[in-house]
């Protein structure tokens, strides 16, 4: 009797750590998937990004060679053109958008100087000046060794000068490998993970006028491959193109 007690009493002990890593997470709902079964990347969920004026897009191009589906994976490249650089980048800004959701996208690619491959997210409503709202959920510079995982407002770009509220990580993943990168959106706080581990938490301060925007506006995906720019420098050594981001699937949830 005494011996059955204290197995019991063991049980009883151990139980919070078995199940306890479970308790407090949200209930998610798969709400979108894309998984680039297709021949072609689908035109209702996703346009090509072209040349802008942006240090991420002013080298985009349109062209078919540089934004693919192959083999069940999104290929984004970057090029030596004839005389300059090209890249390629898709988003659905206008035909997929989601508030208060959990990102999910698995993601692998090479390394290049100069070369700047992007994972992000942006408002797809106006949002009332001079706030903004962007979610980088995964970046990253030439051959770091880590990845860079932040948030940006009116708040963390202008009013935080002197940055008491971290905005950002610098993560660690597999490289030259596969890795999950995500991104929560909540009423009160922004969490980042990269392969399920939970990398940084952005909280929601009451206090703070426009410190917290992203709870009020459902949020599109980009997916960029760049090259250049002022904070990854130039492209020197154009040998080491194409540089090459891939995309095998993305997942969207809600909470339940």
């Amino acid at each position: 009797m005494k011996r059955f007690n204290l197995t019991v009493w063991l049980l009883l002990l151990c139980l919070p750590a078995i199940i306890s890593p479970a308790w407090g997470r949200p209930k998610w709902k798969l709400v979108w998937k894309e998984d680039f079964k297709g021949k072609t990347i689908d035109e209702s969920a996703w346009s090509r990004v072209p040349k802008g004026q942006s240090d991420w897009n002013d080298m985009m191009s349109l062209r078919p060679d540089l934004a693919y589906v192959e083999k069940g994976q999104l290929v984004l490249l970057g090029k030596a053109d004839s005389t300059s650089f090209v890249t390629g980048g898709i988003c659905n800004a206008g035909k997929k958008s989601f508030r208060l959701a959990r990102f999910e996208i698995r993601a692998k690619f090479n390394h290049a100087q100069g070369f700047w491959p992007a994972l992000w997210l942006m408002p797809d409503a106006p949002l009332q000046s001079p706030n903004y709202a962007e979610i980088d959920i995964m970046e990253h510079v030439n051959f770091e060794s880590i990845v860079h995982q932040t948030v940006h407002s009116h708040f963390t770009l202008h009013l935080d000068k002197e940055k008491t509220l971290p905005q950002s990580i610098k993560a660690e993943f597999k490289a030259d490998d596969w890795n999950t990168y995500a991104a929560e959106v909540h009423e009160d706080s922004i969490c980042f993970f990269v392969n399920d581990r939970k990398t940084f938490t952005y909280p929601r301060l009451q206090e703070k006028e426009y410190q917290f925007p992203w709870a009020d506006c459902p949020f599109y995906i980009i997916l960029s491959n760049q090259l250049g720019g002022q904070w990854v420098g130039p492209i020197s050594k154009p040998e080491q193109l194409p540089s090459e981001l891939r995309i095998d699937w993305i997942k969207v949830y809600e909470k339940r």
